[in-house]
C-alpha cells in the first residue's frame, strides 16, 4: 500500500509543476527618445576673446535651468534633452558687446525663434546632436581722442568763442574781463594760450572779455 502511495504522488508531481503558475519577468522600460544641444560662440565683426556665459532654461522635467561658460571659437559639452522639449538659451552679454546673430546646424532640433538684441534664441529639440551657435561683436573702437590746437578767437563774441574751440576740440576755461579801446565789450581781447598752441584734447584755454572803453 505505501509502494502504491508513493509511485501515485511520483506520477502526479510532473502534471503540478506543469500547472504551477511562472513567476513574472522583469522588464526594463526603455528610454524617452532624446537629442543634444551644444552651445558655441564665435568673433563677430569686432573681434573678442575670452569666455561668455550663457543660461539654459528648460523645463524642470527637461533639466531645468542651468549656467555654463564657453570660451570663445569652442562649444560647450553636449546635454541631453527629450525630444520636443522647448529650451532657451540667452548669452549673458557683456556691456558694450552685441549678439549679431544665432544660428543652428545637426541633428533635426530646429530654431523657433532667435532674437540677437537680447542675445536669446528658443530651440524645439530633436533627434541626435545639434550646434546652437551665438555671434558676437566686441564694443565699438572709440575714436582717436584729437589734440586741441588753439584757434584765433581774438574779436569774437562768447558763444562764438566757445563755438571755435569745440571745432578746435579745446574747452573755454577761466575768463576775465578788462576795460579795452580796441575790442567791442564782450569780445575776446586776448587768449592764453596763444594761438596756433597745440594742447592735450579738450584742454581750456583762457580768455579776456573786453568790458569797452573805461569810463
Amino acid at each position: 500500500m505505501r509502494l502504491l502511495t508513493i509511485l501515485t504522488a511520483a506520477l502526479l508531481l510532473p502534471a503540478f509543476a506543469a500547472a504551477a503558475p511562472h513567476p513574472p519577468v522583469a522588464t526594463t522600460p526603455s528610454a524617452p527618445p532624446s537629442g543634444t544641444l551644444s552651445i558655441c560662440n564665435t568673433s563677430g565683426a569686432r573681434p573678442i576673446t575670452g569666455s561668455l556665459s550663457f543660461t539654459v532654461a528648460a523645463a524642470a522635467s527637461a533639466g531645468g535651468t542651468q549656467t555654463i561658460t564657453v570660451a570663445v571659437g569652442a562649444c560647450a559639452p553636449q546635454i541631453f534633452y527629450p525630444q520636443g522639449a522647448t529650451v532657451t538659451i540667452t548669452e549673458n552679454v557683456p556691456s558694450g558687446y552685441a549678439v549679431t546673430a544665432t544660428s543652428i546646424a545637426g541633428g533635426a532640433s530646429t530654431l523657433s525663434s532667435a532674437t540677437p538684441a537680447s542675445g536669446t534664441a528658443v530651440v524645439l529639440v530633436g533627434a541626435g546632436q545639434a550646434l546652437v551657435t551665438f555671434t558676437t561683436s566686441g564694443p565699438a573702437a572709440r575714436p582717436e581722442a584729437i589734440n586741441c590746437k588753439v584757434p584765433n578767437i581774438l574779436g569774437l563774441g562768447l558763444t562764438a568763442t566757445k563755438t571755435a574751440l569745440a571745432h578746435a576740440h579745446c574747452t573755454l576755461g577761466r575768463i576775465r574781463r578788462a576795460y579795452s579801446r580796441g575790442f567791442r565789450a564782450g569780445h575776446v581781447m586776448a587768449e592764453a594760450p596763444r594761438r596756433g598752441t597745440l594742447l592735450a584734447p579738450r584742454a581750456p584755454v583762457d580768455v579776456v572779455v573786453s568790458r569797452g572803453p573805461k569810463p
